[in-house]
């Protein structure tokens, strides 16, 4: 499935998108992610809190790897949700602002390895800078579309 999800802080680009029926298509885009869907902005572009239309979201939750953060009284929740795994795992942060979910490797011979994979979104790389842009958006609860990495820790 190959969906196109314009970037948070690019022009959607209609040509790319494979759903035809869009209310937005054709007309001038306004990327600015505080108006709303009905003034032409694109749905599947994220709003300030890191959220699509809720017609897009579960069409996003299949193609994308998300993280959802969530402010409790002092402490910052992550899990990250894939479309192989909807459960979700713990996401965690090393000392040098790398973060990572536990995984395991399985070895052809049926032997496996636990491993930590580094895993990117949105360019933060502190529970701090989580939370303070978080607080910038007036949200306690949002999603980032995130990127697992080959890399492990």
């Amino acid at each position: 499935m190959n969906m196109y999800f314009p970037n948070a802080y690019e022009t959607p680009d209609c040509s790319k998108c494979e759903k035809e029926t869009c209310d937005s298509r054709g007309k001038h885009q306004r990327n600015k992610r505080d108006f709303a869907y009905t003034s032409g902005r694109c749905p599947r572009l994220p709003d300030l809190k890191g959220f699509v239309d809720k017609s897009e979201a579960e069409n996003q939750a299949k193609v994308f790897p998300i993280v959802h953060a969530e402010l409790g009284e002092d402490e910052l929740y992550l899990t990250l949700i894939t479309p192989t795994n909807p459960k979700g795992k713990k996401v965690y942060i090393t000392k040098s602002g790398y973060w990572y979910i536990n995984d395991k490797i399985t070895y052809p011979d049926g032997e496996t390895m636990k491993i930590k994979r580094i895993i990117r979104f949105n360019s933060l790389s502190s529970k701090d800078q989580v939370k303070d842009y978080m607080k910038s958006c007036y949200a306690d609860y949002c999603k980032f579309v995130a990127e697992i990495t080959e890399n492990t820790v």
